[in-house]
């Protein structure tokens, strides 16, 4: 079975699929659309990357074709979808510990069940206060979240990664804690309207709060403020970034950036709440 067709069929069994397509083809079109989308990337260079024209890759977006994409393409489509996977995800910051770049290689190298087995391994034997455990959790994460986004394991793993943020300081911190929450936030974004992306956005928050309560980079309360509005949280707990990030920055710097930035437009209610409170009394 090719590789968009198995895709299609797994998207067919879904009992409340966020789209409904009249074929496979038209499923087709739509996946090689969404993959461009979600990486940024236009179809010259799709086309570069797949080794084949632009036209081939209208072609391939054009749900009107009556042509479906041949299976050796296919294939080269699921590789460069794993190729922009895990470049969005991950970086080998320096220095690497020897076994990060071992998951690194086995993931490139679609072995996921060596991957999986490894960065379980790990965890057991990792000391709980090893500074480079939140890597290792985030890695242990990705190594079952690329093959199965739905993971429950690679969701334990991520929530431990969260949680193990902030314990140590050093020069390489902020950048494993960065890349942590990027890839996080990342998948947090291609989860459906959900219980489960609340959650996972409440402790992506917390986690951005612990962070500027160590450090004071009103940085971390602004990521912590997108997620809110992303996720979303209720407007209780946006409001009380706004209040922290109004005592460290002034509350009209603040106003000017949220009603500014399409980024926090979930937090103009906020506002309008505060207003009409103002009015009453």
């Amino acid at each position: 079975m090719s590789f968009l067709q198995e895709q299609w069929q797994s998207h067919s069994r879904q009992p409340s699929p966020a789209r409904r397509y009249s074929s496979q083809r038209e499923f087709e079109a739509d996946w090689v659309g969404r993959l461009r989308r979600r990486y940024g990337i236009s179809q010259e260079s799709l086309a570069v990357m797949a080794s084949v024209s632009v036209t081939t890759v209208q072609n391939w977006e054009n749900p009107g074709s009556h042509k479906n994409i041949a299976p050796h393409n296919q294939d080269r489509l699921r590789d460069i979808e794993r190729e922009l996977w895990i470049k969005s995800h991950v970086t080998l910051l320096e220095p690497c510990p020897p076994f990060i770049r071992a998951l690194h290689d086995l993931l490139a190298g679609n072995r996921d069940a060596s991957a999986q087995g490894l960065a379980d391994y790990l965890v057991t034997q990792m000391d709980a206060n090893d500074p480079e455990r939140a890597r290792l959790l985030h890695w242990a994460g990705l190594a079952h979240s690329i093959a199965d986004p739905a993971s429950a394991k690679a969701r334990e793993y991520q929530r431990a990664a969260l949680a193990a943020l902030g314990r140590h300081l050093s020069p390489l911190s902020a950048a494993i804690e960065n890349e942590i929450l990027g890839s996080q936030f990342e998948d947090l974004l291609a989860l459906p309207e959900s219980p489960e992306r609340r959650e996972m956005g409440r402790n992506l928050a917390s986690a951005c709060q612990r962070l500027y309560q160590r450090d004071h980079q009103p940085a971390y309360l602004w990521n912590a403020l997108e997620v809110a509005c992303r996720a979303p949280l209720d407007t209780a707990t946006q409001y009380a970034l706004l209040g922290e990030l109004a005592a460290a920055l002034g509350d009209a710097s603040v106003r000017r950036r949220v009603m500014s930035d399409p980024a926090y437009q979930a937090a103009r209610a906020a506002y309008a709440l505060a207003a009409d409170a103002a009015s009453v009394n």
